[in-house]
């Protein structure tokens, strides 16, 4: 099937959207359809309707409400990456963003499409699980999911028929909190992660109150590596520690080979780039104190 033969819909409102849905026949969203339209020049997705979300202004925007920050699912990397609000509280999404494929597909890419596609080697979800965010589904009525438990496989997320991501909540973190993400690529045209390593750190007086470690690109959804997060609680951060908890990370991963890297290779990787983030990570947080 061509392009040409899809009809684009393009409603103004999140319940249109959601009406065209349930009344078209093979009817599938599109944002910014950088991995979409992909796909279907592939021949890996098949529709007769494209919904889209580009006229939708209340899925756009980034603002700070009730302790949070929250992102609509129209945003783009852009967007994301020059924003002031996300560089202060949430330093490790703006390098997520910033580290996106080229300017191009920033300006075009949206922070919805990016989590729901639930491609293992997505950037935005690292850092944001490690923030404990959460995503907002609405269909008729809305229901918040945590991040960690929003993907179930690759491409595959809790999401159900008809529901829309409209937003992207953020906790905003204590004061002396840092976050970083790490990546590792084997060209910067592609910018497809290998490996992606997110960490944030949370200080009360020398000792971390409270980490997250996330893993990207290793396993069919995103890690949480719990035992290594764990680990660094109540600790006094060090040199020592940190491969500790690097060692415990790469012990959580499930990769696989591919045409961007072999199993060990990755697994060798891991560590080098969890403890890189967590001396990025733990350095941002005694600067925010």
């Amino acid at each position: 099937m061509s392009l040409l033969d899809i009809k684009l819909h393009k409603p103004q409102s999140v319940r249109e959207a959601l009406d065209l849905l349930g009344e078209l026949e093979d009817a599938r969203l599109v944002a910014g359809g950088t991995d979409l339209l992909v796909d279907i020049k592939q021949g890996l997705v098949t529709t007769k309707n494209l919904v889209s979300l580009q006229d939708v202004q209340s899925l756009k925007g980034i603002w700070e409400e009730e302790g949070k920050i929250h992102v609509g699912a129209m945003v783009t990397p852009n967007d994301i990456q020059s924003d002031s609000l996300i560089s202060q509280h949430m330093y490790a999404l703006s390098e997520a963003a910033r580290s996106m494929a080229a300017t191009q597909i920033r300006s075009m890419a949206t922070i919805g499409g990016n989590i729901a596609s639930a491609v293992p080697s997505a950037d935005m979800p690292p850092p944001l699980i490690a923030a404990d965010a959460s995503v907002v589904l609405e269909c008729g009525t809305s229901r918040e999911v945590g991040l960690v438990e929003f993907f179930t496989g690759v491409r595959e997320t809790v999401c159900g028929a008809g529901e829309v991501l409209v937003s992207v909540w953020i906790p905003i973190p204590p004061a002396r909190t840092g976050s970083s993400y790490q990546k590792f690529t084997l060209r910067e045209a592609n910018a497809l992660a290998v490996v992606g390593v997110a960490s944030q750190i949370s200080l009360l007086g020398e000792k971390i109150e409270r980490a997250n470690i996330v893993l990207g690109a290793v396993a069919p959804t995103p890690v949480l590596a719990l035992k290594a997060s764990e680990l660094l609680c109540g600790q006094i951060p060090s040199e020592s520690l940190f491969d500790e908890a690097a060692s415990l990370a790469a012990q959580a991963a499930k990769p696989i080979s591919d045409i961007r890297g072999s199993a060990w290779y990755r697994k060798e990787l891991i560590p080098i780039l969890t403890r890189r983030s967590l001396e990025v990570a733990w350095e941002r947080a005694q600067e925010r104190s």
